[in-house]
């Protein structure tokens, strides 16, 4: 008798699937038949679950950004000091990039996980240049900054922060120094 497997869990089994061959192969080179013959399925129960490779895709990106979003709020629930809550921010934003970076990288540098890369990254900017924006309204309010415009400084820091973590070469506590170096010149 076959192992009747929940909604959830098989959908999961699904995006770990196309993930694996994602690394292993491009996202190009992976067609959905490869993901139904690793999981040794029919392909209608692939489409049970999504209705093509690219929701796969945007499951797998959204599975980092859930990881993503658990950090970032929780540097925002550590504390009620600013000071302390835009320390930890910056802290889980910046190793948070750099696993969300790690997990982005295919088995070899021949392997183009552009499309996967471009999506979680941007909406993981997004999201933490938003709880960024509220911080800094917050420091201001409390005169702990004083940044002009909120929005456009978070959405700055955010991908500096993004894009030094890509380089895998980066000193973590370098950019950690550099930021909150770059806030409080800011504020004043």
């Amino acid at each position: 008798m076959k192992d009747i497997k929940d909604t959830d869990e098989r959908r999961n089994e699904f995006i770990d699937a196309a993930e694996k061959l994602f690394k292993e192969n491009g996202i190009v080179d992976t067609t959905v038949n490869a993901i139904v013959k690793e999981m040794d399925v029919a392909k209608g129960l692939f489409y049970y679950y999504f209705k093509s490779k690219d929701d796969v895709i945007d499951a797998i990106s959204e599975k980092y950004n859930q990881d993503f979003k658990a950090a970032i709020q929780r540097s925002l629930d550590t504390s009620n000091d600013f000071d302390e809550q835009l320390n930890e921010f910056i802290n889980n934003t910046i190793s948070s990039f750099r696993v969300m970076w790690d997990n982005l990288h295919g088995v070899n540098e021949n392997i183009d996980l552009t499309i996967l890369s471009s999506r979680s990254v941007d909406e993981a900017k997004e999201t933490a240049s938003e709880k960024l924006k509220e911080l800094l309204k917050q420091g201001n309010a409390l005169h702990k900054t004083n940044i002009p415009n909120p929005e456009y400084f978070s959405k700055l820091i955010v991908s500096g922060i993004a894009d030094l973590a890509s380089h895998t070469e980066a000193d973590l506590k370098e950019i950690q120094n550099i930021i909150q170096e770059l806030i409080r010149k800011a504020g004043n």
